[in-house]
């Protein structure tokens, strides 16, 4: 960026103003345009470009802090617009930041190349003269969060000083008045958090509230299960022949159910039941030779047995027969998927193919997995999002929990909860679904937030 020298005749503000005016009233004509200024805009113009009519420079620079911290270049005299990433502004900006930390007390100070860090002297040689002017806007609080870099090649006199001294001043005060004076209180807050006392109490509040105690949770699938069911199973091997109740229907004690295929059982019975009858024939005809037979009569007692063996064999075959035809043994709803499951579906004896449950008798059943298992004993808290009403949580309590992972519908594995519901709350429908936040036992802050990330570390790298 190419940064020319500025003449007396190019950069006036006042076309009035001749060579020859006295400098005490070219100092009280800028001190007046500088109060007039309706913003900070026009005065920094005034400030890099105008100043040249009491001084003579080669270079004029508006640097100001900003609200964040920074330290930036407003304006250069004789330019009109600025490349922020030029090299020339980069290493200005970089000599004004290291500058801008000095005693703002000091006003006016006359600096050289070695008046800044070794490692910026370079920057000074290759984009400015010999000599520099540092005039800061020194506001009544004593800080200075912007002002004036001039430089040129010869040193500046005693009597130059003497006419930017009140100048400088006169800047300063109409900068701090259209900036809003003391309104600049963003600024200076944030000056004020960025001193060391003030990071130092952040630090200490920071670790106290990592140390508050806080309840560990975690959130699990949840789904309303029924409470101490009964559980139907096959009495017997065999094939589902038919379902006489549909899911969810209301039943009573003893209606029947479901009836298993009993073509086979209803053969085996009816070859019992002849075989009794072979058998109570050939009694009789042993008990009627036995009057007149000694030999028959010792073996009578073998064709008792025998009838008795047979009717045993009819009894059994009848009872198969009977428990072919499931009944309900107590009210309820019937809790299963879908009829056509079941319908010519071969089963074995244990096999559950339904339960009976009693809607007012509902629990929820919670699968935590394994990543997110959580110190949980009976009695811990449990609150239950549904998903058709996800504002109204149920509230409950852990009365059940396993020791080991189960695979779940998911095929992930995870530890089967089961909670009670506070009484008071509205039982809901079996089968609904949501999510569960299990609460354990209270840990820091610290801890709830890095207790996964410990874990997967620790998993990642063994220790």
């Amino acid at each position: 960026m190419s940064m020319p020298a500025a003449g007396p005749t190019q950069l006036s503000a006042d076309p009035g103003i001749e060579p020859t005016r006295s400098p005490l009233s070219t100092l009280i004509s800028l001190e007046r345009e500088a109060r007039a200024a309706k913003n900070v805009k026009q005065l920094g113009f005034i400030a890099v470009n105008a100043t040249h009519g009491l001084v003579d420079y080669y270079q004029c620079l508006l640097w100001r802090v900003t609200a964040a911290g920074k330290v930036k270049i407003q304006l250069v005299s004789g330019v009109a617009a600025i490349d922020r990433n030029s090299q020339a502004v980069l290493s200005l900006t970089r000599l004004v930041k290291a500058l801008s930390g000095a005693d703002a007390s000091i006003k006016l100070r006359a600096i050289t190349k070695t008046d800044v860090p070794p490692k910026l002297r370079a920057d000074w040689e290759e984009w400015l003269p010999q000599h520099g002017l540092w005039c800061p806007f020194v506001q009544q609080t004593g800080d200075a969060r912007a002002g004036l870099f001039i430089t040129r090649e010869t040193p500046f006199t005693s009597q130059e000083l003497e006419l930017l001294e009140p100048l400088i001043e006169a800047y300063a005060h109409a900068w701090s008045a259209l900036e809003g004076g003391n309104a600049n209180v963003g600024s200076r807050v944030i000056q004020f958090l960025r001193t060391r006392a003030v990071r130092l109490g952040v630090l200490a509040l920071l670790a106290a509230a990592l140390a508050l105690p806080i309840r560990e949770s975690a959130l699990a699938p949840a789904e309303i299960v029924p409470f101490r069911p009964l559980i139907v199973a096959a009495p017997a091997p065999g094939v589902v022949k038919d379902f006489h109740v549909v899911p969810n229907e209301a039943v009573t004690t003893g209606r029947t159910l479901f009836t298993l295929d009993d073509t086979e059982i209803k053969s085996r019975y009816d070859i019992a039941e002849k075989s009794l009858e072979v058998a109570r024939a050939d009694y009789l005809r042993a008990r009627q030779k036995s009057f007149s037979d000694q030999k028959s009569k010792s073996d009578l007692e073998l064709f008792k047995a025998r009838v008795e063996e047979k009717r045993l064999e009819r009894d059994y075959a009848l009872a198969l027969l009977e428990r072919t035809k499931v009944r309900a043994e107590r009210d309820g709803i019937a809790v299963f998927a879908d009829v056509n499951d079941w319908i010519g579906r071969p089963v074995e004896t244990g096999q559950r193919l339904l339960i009976l449950a009693d809607p007012g008798e509902v629990e929820i059943q919670i699968w935590l997995a394994v990543e997110d298992s959580v110190m949980l004993e009976p009695g811990s808290n449990v609150q239950m999002f549904l998903n058709t009403d996800p504002t109204a949580p149920l509230k409950g309590k852990i009365r059940q929990t396993s020791y080991e992972p189960e695979q779940n519908q998911a095929g992930s594995l995870a530890f089967r909860l089961k909670a009670n519901i506070v009484a008071g709350q509205p039982r809901p429908r079996i089968g609904l679904k949501g999510t569960a936040k299990v609460y354990g036992e209270k840990v820091s802050v610290i801890y709830y937030i890095m207790r996964r990330p410990l874990s997967a570390l620790r998993q990642a790298v063994g220790f």
